[in-house]
């Protein structure tokens, strides 16, 4: 991690306009009542559900008895703004005023070390994994923690933030989500929270991407790159994940359990071979192929439709990462094509980073 006095709090959407660092703790904030007859509202987990979160947020203190700093709630309202406009396709003028205003009054927050500013750093984050190079979307998430740490040295004290904002768990799943996702796309080991910030990601979120617990454990364990060396237990963990990998293709979530399952098993085999003191035999890339074909497989028959394929970025990165065939790029290559296509474009330069790493390898 690095020492959190050097962590800048500042979200990088324009590098003209930072906020300067906080040096004091923020006094914590006092609960945001929610009004006791509240219907239960499931929010799907996307881009759509996250910005529907930011609304829901908007409405609760609205209606609350909480006195906040006027910033705080111009800020959720100019953030939810520009969320939709760029949901909307609003012109390229509108879309820069309306990121400007809201980053200034994120600027602002920031500046007070409000938790409420988590909302906005977290929906400039959920923008940039969209719409930013692939993988490359931490430096939201070094704001987000830079922050956090004001508030949190601890899981009870996360906890007890958690409980007077409401809607802040979510949010932040999201960003320990986005860290673990990230790192093991970059593959540099620099994963920005730490285990107790990721005990706040719930099964109802995994469940929400189609990603198995055990494999999400083997995400982070492979993000730490802490452990590359221990071919038996790299191998080990591989092997775990095929052998719970789903029998039954016959639902969409069945398919995203062998996306998941299996490309964190060519990682992790793939890890075992490099690290591995004796050359590496025939058989081993014929494992990792067999399994990359599997996967493949899998990501050609889920329906585009599909709530989980939007979510399945990072395992067909992964995946990618180590495809040998050129039918098995025709797939990979599909798959962000269309990303590209859905209804809102995503991963820009997916396709273009997994195409540079076959032509380095002769395959295309």
């Amino acid at each position: 991690m690095g020492d959190r006095e050097k962590r800048q709090i500042v979200s990088k959407a324009s590098p003209s306009l930072r906020s300067p660092a906080v040096q004091t703790r923020y006094t914590p904030v006092q609960e945001i009542h929610q009004p006791k007859a509240q219907s239960i509202k499931i929010i799907p987990i996307n881009l759509y559900g996250f910005i529907d979160l930011l609304s829901d947020f908007y409405q609760e203190i609205q209606s609350s008895n909480q006195e906040l700093p006027d910033e705080t709630i111009e800020l959720i309202s100019q953030t939810l703004g520009y969320a939709r406009s760029r949901l909307q396709g609003a012109s390229d003028d509108d879309s820069i005023q309306s990121h400007l205003i809201a980053l200034t009054n994120l600027s602002k927050v920031i500046g007070s070390a409000h938790p409420i500013a988590l909302f906005g750093i977290a929906t400039f984050a959920m923008f940039e994994v969209c719409c930013g190079s692939f993988g490359k979307w931490q430096r939201h998430l070094h704001g987000a923690r830079s922050l956090l740490d004001l508030h949190c040295t601890n899981k009870a004290e996360l906890d007890s933030l958690a409980g007077r904002i409401p809607g802040l768990a979510n949010v932040l799943a999201y960003l320990v989500w986005f860290d673990v996702t990230g790192t093991l796309n970059r593959d540099d080991g620099a994963l920005i929270f730490d285990d107790w910030h990721r005990e706040i990601l719930s099964q109802e979120f995994l469940d929400s991407v189609g990603c198995p617990s055990d494999t999400f454990d083997l995400f982070v364990y492979l993000a730490k790159g802490e452990n590359d060396l221990n071919t038996i237990e790299l191998s080990s963990r591989a092997m775990q994940q095929i052998l719970n990998i789903s029998n039954d293709n016959s639902t969409d979530l069945s398919l995203a359990d062998v996306v998941y399952r299996g490309s964190a098993a060519i990682v992790a085999f793939a890890r075992a071979g490099e690290s591995s003191m004796s050359p590496t035999p025939p058989i081993h890339a014929d494992v990792i192929s067999s399994m990359v074909n599997k996967v493949c497989a899998a990501i050609s028959t889920m329906p585009t439709t599909s709530r989980f394929y939007v979510h399945i970025a990072t395992p067909a990165y992964l995946t990618g990462m180590h495809a040998g065939t050129g039918a098995q790029c025709d797939v990979l290559r599909g798959y962000w094509q269309n990303c590209r296509l859905c209804d809102f474009p995503r991963y820009p330069d997916g396709q273009k980073q997994c195409e540079q790493k076959w032509r380095d390898r002769g395959i295309i």
